[in-house]
């Protein structure tokens, strides 16, 4: 479903920022020090080599996102622009933030060139009335979900997607309805890009 052209989304995404003002996110907020990490990326292959892929039951999640269908040579300047605001929206609400910076993925068209994704930060608490212009609340149905862990480099995380594809090809899973990808490791505290967690779900139907 999707290819290292999506890991290198997260690695080009922060290019962006270099001439914005990011300083509007806490410092010890992971958000922050993910798009700063992302800045200073060069390629470094993953040391993982086998990935273990776990089926639970996904539980319901609320997110602020900005979702369009975007083309994907210009991922890298979306999540750019839309990460910091994301987090910001939850914040300027009054919310918990309730987990990592995301990315959710309901599709990624490499003939068409194209993938219908959202930049989000799921929260804790009652809806906001006002959201951010481009913002919407995203939420996201319990599911089945295939997860696997991938340690390393953003530039390696098309490896953990070919796992939970062949995965799926040989239980004979036919598709997922949303990818999600969470960013966990705050890469200004580990410096090891090797040891960077970041986990990735397949949502399938029950």
């Amino acid at each position: 479903m999707f290819s290292e052209n999506m890991a290198m989304t997260m690695i080009c995404a922060c290019a962006e920022l270099t001439n914005k003002n990011i300083l509007g996110i806490p410092s010890q907020h992971p958000m922050r020090t993910l798009l700063i990490a992302f800045l200073a990326l060069t390629s470094v292959a993953s040391a993982q080599t086998e990935y273990e892929i776990s089926t639970s039951d996904w539980p319901a999640a609320t997110y602020i996102g900005h979702r369009d269908t975007v083309a994907i040579a210009e991922l890298s300047s979306f999540f750019g622009e839309h990460m910091p605001v994301a987090f910001q929206a939850v914040l300027g609400a009054g919310l918990a933030p309730a987990g990592s910076a995301t990315g959710l993925y309901w599709s990624y068209d490499e003939t068409v060139g194209t993938t219908d994704v959202a930049v989000a930060e799921a929260f804790e608490g009652e809806q906001p009335d006002n959201l951010p212009d481009g913002f919407e609340i995203i939420k996201v149905a319990d599911a089945q979900v295939l997860s696997t862990d991938f340690y390393g480099s953003y530039d390696g995380l098309s490896e953990a997607h070919e796992a939970i594809d062949a995965y799926m090809q040989a239980e004979e899973i036919e598709t997922a309805f949303l990818v999600v990808e969470e960013y966990i490791t705050n890469p200004q505290s580990e410096p090891d890009s090797s040891k960077w967690l970041t986990r990735i779900h397949y949502l399938v139907a029950r």
